[in-house]
């Protein structure tokens, strides 16, 4: 009954959406500024999403359906990629007690959360930590998409998220160099 409701819930999004296509401007979602701490020989990074889960979002998130968000981590030294690392936040609404549940994996965290604001806030903020790179300087880059969901109610058909974002993928990259003190 609810994946019903929720498929139907998410159509009437879509149909609003692709009905308002020519006006519907859709997020602009980025990173905000890399945040670095070097702890040992450990390195750890901090961004969140800004302006990634405005407009129809409420309405996706309290559909019933779990709405996932992928931070995909690449690491490059000397121009190669050496390491390359997906983490999923995803969010799944339970009506009947009006909470969502929410998994951070990059944390390794599972949460309840009452407040809409409260959720936005907490599955836009991203943490990363490694080991520091054999060499001195390298790249990293930090990007966020939104998975496409898929509507059993209406035939299994595929709803691409990322038209929410106006099909552009947020990205941060940034050049980090060891400090003289870490070796």
């Amino acid at each position: 009954m609810f994946q019903a409701l929720s498929d139907k819930v998410i159509s009437g999004l879509i149909s609003l959406s692709v009905m308002l296509f020519s006006s519907y401007e859709g997020n602009t979602a980025r990173f905000a500024d890399l945040e670095i701490t070097f702890l040992q020989n450990r390195i750890i990074f901090k961004t969140a999403l800004i302006d990634a889960f405005e407009n129809d979002f409420e309405e996706l998130f309290r559909s019933g359906q779990t709405i996932r968000v992928i931070f995909t981590v690449e690491i490059r030294e000397n121009g190669e990629l050496t390491s390359i690392s997906d983490y999923e936040h995803s969010v799944l609404f339970d009506p009947l007690q009006q909470i969502y549940i929410v998994s951070l994996e990059d944390k390794k965290e599972s949460l309840i959360i009452e407040d809409y604001l409260d959720l936005k806030n907490r599955i836009s903020e991203f943490e990363y930590s490694q080991h520091f790179p054999s060499s001195d300087t390298f790249q990293i880059q930090i990007s966020a998409n939104l998975p496409p969901l898929i509507l059993e109610a209406s035939g299994n058909r595929e709803f691409d998220t990322m038209m929410l974002w106006r099909f552009k993928t947020p990205r941060l990259r940034e050049r980090i160099s060891r400090p003289e003190n870490e070796s």
